[in-house]
């Protein structure tokens, strides 16, 4: 019901099916993490639970890894939204790096309207507090998969930061174009050439149901929206701080994401760990990094979700209300 609601408006459609149609605010819901827990495909693989450096192609252990990142004023993690272990790793990274108040955690899953009330929000507020105070979108983002993370940086005071558009500023920047705002400055200073990979990106991510050519305001709202990570990490960032952001694997690409964007803000270099599944015919770490030699410094390796085929759905769906 939800899905056909949202085919009756194609700006509406476009503008919450996520990159990976894992977290459409149109009210499709995810399995719990315990029923996906259950339906994972490749935890015997060879290198399910590997850390590779892309940089040298070789692996290192976990204790090597924070090692690095410590000494680094950005980090980005990105994930697939549906797969637990990925939740799991960001909240094992993030109790590792934190700092107190020298660590400041930006979230994909907070938006500018919700980020009028983390403020309000302490170390002994509860878990129905916090989804009340922000107004939490659990159909979009389960608690179960992004609270454990948000009470982790309370807990420890870091500096929580929302870091993607509302829907309401997407509805403005598809339907005009991206307002003279300095948090989505850095949207011009990104080059043709990539944006026109970002709009492939986007067209593809969308089940290629919208024409390439019409996929222009989706390509600013993705712009946008990275640019807006990007100042959320970087924007009067103390001295002696580092931020650290949880987002999904697009937005942390190093050839196309947050990084790009936070070229423009700083001098300061940033690290991009991508978790990503194994694949059954990939096995050797130089055919399983192959893919991501330009996108990340380092991948780390979990088990893969059961797929689900969204565009199936969503296609089926489109063709139902067609013939209505």
């Amino acid at each position: 019901m939800y899905l056909k609601q949202c085919i009756k408006n194609p700006i509406i459609t476009l503008l919450l099916i996520s990159a990976a149609l894992l977290s459409s605010a149109c009210g499709y819901r995810q399995p719990s993490a315990e029923a996906m827990q259950q339906s994972t495909v490749t935890e015997s693989h060879p290198l399910n639970g590997k850390i590779i450096a892309v940089a040298t192609g070789l692996p290192l252990s976990y204790t090597e890894l924070l090692g690095q990142l410590k000494s680094h004023r950005f980090i980005l993690l990105g994930e697939k939204h549906d797969n637990p272990e990925h939740h799991l790793r960001e909240l094992q990274l993030l109790k590792d790096l934190q700092n107190g108040s020298d660590t400041r955690v930006v979230l994909e899953m907070l938006d500018d309207i919700q980020a009028n009330n983390i403020n309000q929000l302490t170390e002994n507020s509860s878990d129905e507090e916090i989804k009340t105070t922000l107004n939490w979108h659990d159909r979009s983002w389960p608690w179960q998969d992004y609270g454990p993370l948000i009470n982790a940086a309370l807990k420890d005071h870091n500096q929580l930061k929302a870091g993607n558009v509302s829907q309401p500023m997407m509805l403005q920047i598809y339907q005009n174009k991206v307002p003279p705002q300095v948090r989505l400055s850095t949207v011009s200073a990104i080059p043709a050439t990539i944006k026109a990979t970002i709009q492939q990106q986007v067209y593809d991510s969308h089940c290629q149901m919208i024409p390439l050519d019409q996929m222009g305001p989706m390509t600013q709202i993705q712009l946008s929206r990275d640019a807006s990570m990007a100042y959320a990490l970087e924007h009067e960032l103390g001295e002696n701080s580092q931020a650290i952001l949880i987002a999904g694997a697009f937005h942390v690409r190093k050839d196309s994401g947050v990084p790009l964007h936070l070229q423009h803000r700083t001098a300061a270099a940033s690290l991009s760990i991508l978790l990503a599944e194994t694949d059954t015919d990939l096995i050797t770490i130089e055919d399983a990094i192959a893919p991501y030699l330009e996108m990340a410094d380092y991948i780390w390796f979990t088990s893969q979700v059961a797929e689900q085929d969204y565009c199936a759905s969503l296609q089926q769906q489109s063709h139902q209300q067609n013939d209505n």
